[in-house]
């Protein structure tokens, strides 16, 4: 029976996700992004109803006091697709930090492009770092949410690894608050597997960490409370 649900699932899933960005093409032409920050606003309402009547995964918001009025930079856990289509709707016209590679994709690409995503090239090194830097301060000033993984690929549910030290040059470069967002999407959607399994996704957005710290004391702090709340996921 899972079989059969996670088969279903995935031909509806990825089927709407295709007509609608397709659908979506011509607002790369309007000069105004809150057309486009309204599609995938609807984008993410669809799937999550997709998600949650046939996937039968739904989900809870923990201390949603965290979602801060003020600009802030939330450092999400990457386990799945999950959170980079669903959370979205938790803020208010977000700002995505993406692997280049994935603004590449024919369509999707550009509408992200003009939704203001961030692009990570992993093979420029210091000079990509720095012009990541200066577009997240601009989207702070614009007054936009910035989402980043940290971690800079999905990882297995229960799994932790050091974070990438790129965040800790943005926080202390953008003198903005970072919050902590810990899930458990991977242990009902598993990276690169078929079979999805029902069950609800818990989110918590942990408390801000505040600036002032130096980068390695940053680093210090956001991978205890990563390894910590990751643990306690894989045990509750």
């Amino acid at each position: 029976m899972q079989i059969i649900r996670s088969a279903l699932f995935n031909i509806i899933f990825f089927s709407t996700i295709t007509v609608i960005v397709i659908l979506g093409y011509p607002l790369v032409f309007f000069n105004n992004p809150k057309y486009i920050f309204a599609f995938w606003h609807y984008l993410s309402i669809i799937l999550k109803f997709i998600i949650a009547k046939i996937g039968g995964i739904n989900d809870i918001v923990e201390n949603e006091k965290n979602i801060l009025q003020e600009p802030a930079i939330y450092a999400i856990r990457h386990e799945s697709v999950w959170e980079t289509l669903i959370l979205i709707n938790r803020f208010k016209e977000p700002i995505f930090l993406l692997k280049e590679e994935l603004l590449r994709i024919p369509i999707f690409g550009a509408l992200a492009k003009k939704a203001g995503a961030i692009a990570i090239d992993r093979n420029n090194g210091v000079k990509s770092l720095k012009e990541i830097v200066e577009q997240v301060k601009v989207s702070i000033s614009q007054r936009h949410p910035v989402i980043i993984f940290p971690e800079g690929t999905r990882m297995a549910f229960g799994e932790f690894s050091n974070l990438k030290r790129g965040i800790a040059l943005i926080y202390r470069k953008t003198g903005c608050p970072v919050v902590p967002v810990i899930h458990n999407s991977g242990r009902f959607w598993p990276r690169r597997r078929f079979i999805k399994r029902s069950g609800t996704i818990v989110v918590k957005f942990l408390d801000p960490i505040m600036p002032g710290l130096t980068n390695d004391e940053f680093m210090n702090k956001l991978n205890c409370i990563f390894s910590t709340e990751i643990k306690k996921m894989e045990t509750s």
